[in-house]
């Protein structure tokens, strides 16, 4: 079970010597703590301080307590290192004190190395979204990475929103790049929103804001595919790729009739090998299979107990499936989740990573470290349920 943010449970995990820090960079040197004398997670005279500040200042402080949180974890280490790498900061891993928990490692990184930090957040995020929408019809070209273009396509998706669903008049759009994959995370103003709140005075009065939302391109230079995690219609999906496209690639997008990003249905074949080379330290199995019989609205969706080490999906299909009402051939997967453990190998920890495959185009791979990402695609594509076209493919057809 995920923790849930509290000001307290920050306050309590940092040391007392990142905690003074933290508060003379925000410019609260003269806060009423004896730091010199104050036990460690005594966090009762700190809250106390706090409380007495300014509403603005309460704010501020809880924002960047609130982004130290996100990143106190296992992956949120892992998105600082590989954002410290982007930024060229090859020392941090050893600058990293390595007596701090993550807590204190996060906010060390705050104090210590901001840029590398902000970076992290987008690399955290990237990891925290779910469903991204794939299609493969794109150019195989730098994007534009200009300052020019990425105003350019605040605008677009800002007059978009604002033309189709009367939000979005203001967006932001921030960069980061992955090895071969760019992504654009837009920010666009969502639907105003009222609320009942405490004003200054400690009076109930009602305030209304306007929060943003998250819309995410990740544009693969390598591939010509468009990843897009949106929580919009399906019609301004679309809208959006046609802008990402004319904007960022100089290319105009047709009609999108597209052939299936991924490939499910031969997975239901139990004599089907998820096979993995031995170097590379794996093991593979399906641990959730959607099925749909044809011609209905139906779907049947089966799952293995992932403690019994004798049980499979498959396994789990007889039992479930009726053989004498719907054979295997009488129904298509429409959904699968696959479950990669990571053995143990010299430069790389030992761990599992679960993700969800949709088809056609929809996946949740992109939630993982980059090089467990490419693995995985490596046994998708050999597998044949990643369908997008490869490089090599292209330029053998165009005859180079």
């Amino acid at each position: 079970m995920s923790l849930q943010f509290s000001i307290p449970t920050v306050l309590r995990m940092v040391p007392n010597v990142l905690l003074r820090e933290f508060f003379e960079r925000l410019g609260h040197d003269q806060l009423d703590i004896a730091w010199a004398k104050h036990r460690e997670r005594d966090i009762e005279p700190i809250v106390k301080t706090l409380s007495d500040l300014e509403r603005e200042e309460q704010d501020r402080i809880e924002a960047a307590l609130r982004n130290i949180f996100d990143l106190a974890c296992e992956s949120g280490i892992n998105a600082l290192l590989e954002a410290a790498v982007r930024c060229g900061d090859l020392s941090l891993p050893a600058s990293l004190p390595s007596d701090l928990d993550a807590y204190g490692k996060a906010m060390w990184a705050w104090l210590n190395r901001p840029e590398a930090f902000e970076k992290a957040l987008l690399i955290h995020q990237v990891q925290h979204l779910s469903w991204w929408r794939k299609r493969n019809d794109l150019p195989i070209k730098p994007p534009n990475l200009g300052e020019a273009a990425r105003r350019e396509l605040e605008e677009e998706v800002a007059n978009m929103l604002t033309w189709e669903q009367g939000r979005g008049k203001v967006c932001t759009v921030e960069l980061l790049s992955r090895d071969d994959v760019d992504y654009f995370f837009a920010y666009p103003d969502d639907f105003a929103q009222n609320v009942v709140a405490h004003d200054d005075d400690g009076l109930l009065a009602p305030r209304t804001f306007r929060p943003t939302f998250a819309i995410v391109f990740a544009y693969n230079r390598r591939e010509g595919t468009l990843e897009l995690y949106a929580k919009v219609p399906a019609k301004l999906k679309q809208k959006l790729e046609i802008i990402f496209a004319q904007v960022i690639l100089d290319h105009q997008l047709g009609t999108w009739t597209p052939d299936a990003a991924y490939q499910l249905d031969h997975l239901k074949d139990p004599a089907f090998p998820l096979e993995t080379d031995p170097q590379d330290r794996l093991k593979v199995h399906i641990r959730r299979m959607r099925l749909s019989p044809k011609n209905t609205g139906r779907r049947l969706q089966v799952e293995m107990d992932d403690d019994d080490p004798q049980d499979s999906i498959y396994r789990t299909i007889d039992e479930c499936l009726n053989r004498e009402w719907l054979d295997l051939s009488q129904v298509w997967v429409s959904q699968v989740t696959f479950c990669f453990e990571f053995l143990p190998l010299e430069g790389r920890k030992a761990g599992r990573m679960s993700f969800d495959i949709g088809w056609p185009s929809s996946c949740t791979l992109r939630n993982d470290r980059p090089e467990r990402v490419a693995l995985v695609q490596k046994y998708l594509k050999r597998w044949n349920i990643d369908c997008v076209r490869s490089v090599a493919c292209d330029l053998a057809e165009a005859g180079c």
